[in-house]
């Protein structure tokens, strides 16, 4: 096997929403991998899907993620809504802000709780048969990036611990000390599968909750951002399995789930 380009990152708090949760805000363990995707056009400054870099990206990106957390908390806050529609709701006036004979803060409000993991340590391997060195090189000198690195949310800032490229070899594994993402038959990276019929197998019995996660998307007219690319993975919680043979990280020992984004690759 050739090289790939793997990243260790550690986030003091972090969040990756599960989508559709609201006054309860879920966090996954890992970030999905259009997060990730997202962190990638961030720090090579890509804007939008026009860009001809982005075109090139979605060809023949592929990913794995791995990680761990130390704890995970539940964080209590106010989630405002300033549309006029709302603060009149709540004060029934669009000038009034007085309730009770006290100064409230414009708008509508809402208590919403936060699911936040805290000290998270993710692995991350990029593939791409053309731009692997450029995404390296973006990460080491963010100098085109567009907005402040993060990952998840705005303020889940990060620290790169390392960043290489390493070569994937052959060997046998049993246990799996991380959460990751194990991509369907469909959807992983052919070039990182020794043996169809094998990983069929694997994954319709690896333990794992079953997710539909979105990777690509495109703004629309009127701003909005329609997913166009989905991929059908099982969430692995740590723990072990019967013994398989796979295309692991030597250095580390796992196995590399390359589940592909584009439609190309």
């Amino acid at each position: 096997m050739g090289q790939v380009l793997k990243i260790k990152i550690h986030q003091p708090d972090a969040h990756y929403r599960v989508p559709f949760s609201y006054q309860r805000r879920f966090t996954y363990p890992i970030p999905p991998y259009s997060t990730v995707k997202g962190l990638i056009c961030n720090v090579m400054g890509i804007k939008d899907d026009k860009d001809a870099e982005f075109q090139r990206l979605q060809q023949g990106l592929s990913l794995a993620i791995y990680g761990t957390f130390e704890s995970i908390v539940k964080e209590y806050i106010w989630f405002r809504n300033l549309k006029n529609k709302s603060h009149i709701d709540k004060f029934n006036s669009a000038k009034n802000r007085i309730i009770d004979g006290v100064p409230q803060h414009p708008g509508g409000q809402m208590p919403v709780t936060v699911d936040v993991l805290h000290n998270v340590d993710l692995t991350i391997y990029i593939y791409h048969p053309e731009l692997m060195d450029d995404i390296k090189s973006a990460f080491e000198n963010p100098s085109n990036r567009l907005s402040s690195l993060h990952l998840g949310r705005s303020e889940d800032w990060f620290v790169i611990k390392e960043i290489e490229k390493v070569s994937i070899g052959n060997g046998r594994v049993r246990h799996l000390p991380l959460f990751t993402w194990i991509p369907s038959l469909s959807d992983i990276n052919d070039e990182f599968m020794r043996d169809r019929e094998c990983y069929k197998k694997f994954f319709d019995q690896i333990s794992g909750n079953l997710f539909r996660l979105p990777t690509f998307y495109n703004i629309t007219e009127s701003n909005k951002r329609v997913f166009t690319k989905y991929i059908e993975v099982k969430l692995f919680e740590k723990g072990g399995f019967k013994a398989q043979k796979f295309y692991i990280d030597d250095s580390e020992g796992i196995p590399v789930f390359f589940a592909k984004m584009g439609d190309n690759n």
